[in-house]
């Protein structure tokens, strides 16, 4: 048999949740005081970011501003020199004023005579101008002649070669016979270079 005093409970067991109970009571303020503290932190870090982003951004401002001046400063140089490169400009040429008709035909019975024939400049205008060659006014032959772009020395040299190929001359012959008014009419320092250049004066 069972002793009559035993309970089926213990004594204890009915005690302790009490005891539990206000152990757990005494932890909140515990913990209430550290989310308060957290926050404080968070708050303050917080308020720091905040102070510290104006300086960052006046900063950036300040940096890009400066790079913004650097980059014009160094474009300008060159905006410079290509204005100093684009002032040079063209001159236009005036425009060669238009000869008379009959000048023209004149010209080209110049540029033919020389096609076939070596001609003084006198000789050239002489035939021009004559009766018995084109028969244009002197003025008119002249104005002609004076247009044209005629070496006449080596016209000189040329007319002394044709002199050889038909008849034998001395150097002073054929000087004398290019610069004689009833020859070719060249002028004496164009006789002589034309004689020059043949064998009779070699």
């Amino acid at each position: 048999m069972s002793a009559p005093n035993e309970s089926p409970y213990p004594q204890q067991s009915i005690d302790q949740p009490p005891q539990q109970h206000q152990k757990r009571r005494r932890k909140w303020p515990w913990v209430l005081g550290g989310l308060v503290g957290l926050f404080i932190v968070i708050g303050v870090a917080t308020g720091e970011d905040e102070d510290s982003g104006p300086n960052v951004s006046a900063d950036s401002g300040t940096s890009e501003q400066e790079v913004v001046v650097q980059e014009t400063s160094a474009t300008e140089p060159e905006t410079s020199e290509q204005l100093v490169e684009a002032e040079p400009t063209t001159v236009e040429q005036p425009a060669e004023p238009q000869l008379p008709p009959q000048v023209q035909q004149a010209v080209r019975s110049a540029e033919s005579y020389l096609e076939f024939s070596a001609f003084s400049k006198e000789g050239l205008i002489q035939q021009l101008s004559s009766p018995a060659g084109e028969g244009y006014p002197k003025d008119v032959a002249i104005q002609a002649v004076d247009t044209l772009d005629v070496d006449w020395n080596e016209q000189a040299a040329e007319s002394a070669q044709n002199y050889l190929e038909y008849s034998a001359f001395s150097c002073t012959g054929l000087i004398q016979q290019l610069s004689s008014s009833a020859g070719e009419q060249f002028t004496e320092e164009q006789a002589t270079y034309g004689a020059h250049q043949t064998d009779a004066c070699a």
